[in-house]
């Protein structure tokens, strides 16, 4: 149950480890990573934007490597966990993701919960506008060579919009949905203050 638990909220968690992997200057108020030690998932339970047995199959084949690259500098690197759930959904097809049909099964995912709707609705728009503008960094990480043994490269998109999904969800999280707490209010307000851009 809890390693289910984790793969439930692994949008979110990839959230902040991806943030804190493209941070480099010490006077940058994110460089030091969220202020206290608290998963994001237990200040906002989430809902699942992709099906929960996909993301665990692929968090199997791809958690370990996604561990390391995010450890490394330079062009980021695509995130194969979020690319082996779109193809697994036939959302990603030739480097593309196929917006009308993925906004449609986020929105599905969060039918009968009203509170979600406008998050998600609006979320998905913001996060395909931030995959537009990084069009060129998503290019440049497609054609990376690996780096060690083993490394499968993906392209950035899915995870450029994975990550940015859960972040945009933790952030406009629900009042009737976020636990107030002083530690969930720092997390919530170290993500605003360091959103991934």
């Amino acid at each position: 149950m809890a390693r289910y638990r984790v793969v439930k909220y692994l949008v979110s968690a990839l959230a902040f480890a991806a943030l804190l992997s493209h941070v480099c200057l010490a006077e940058n108020p994110c460089a030091g990573g969220p202020p206290v030690d608290t998963n994001p998932a237990e200040c906002c339970p989430t809902p699942m934007i992709v099906d929960g047995s996909i993301m665990m199959d692929c968090y199997k084949m791809y958690g370990e490597q996604t561990k390391k690259q995010l450890q490394m500098e330079g062009i980021p690197r695509g995130c194969c966990i979020a690319e082996c759930a779109m193809n697994a959904t036939s959302m990603y097809v030739d480097g593309m993701l196929k917006r009308d049909d993925l906004a449609k099964m986020f929105m599905d995912a969060v039918k009968g919960k009203p509170e979600w709707m406008a998050v998600v609705r609006d979320a998905t728009n913001a996060c395909f506008d931030l995959a537009d503008q990084k069009k060129d960094e998503i290019e440049a990480g497609a054609k990376l060579e690996p780096s060690f043994e083993g490394e499968k490269i993906c392209n950035p998109i899915s995870g450029t919009v994975l990550r940015c999904m859960g972040m945009m969800m933790f952030g406009q999280c629900p009042a009737s949905v976020f636990v107030q707490s002083e530690n969930c209010s720092k997390l919530r307000e170290y993500g605003s203050m360091c959103p991934m851009i």
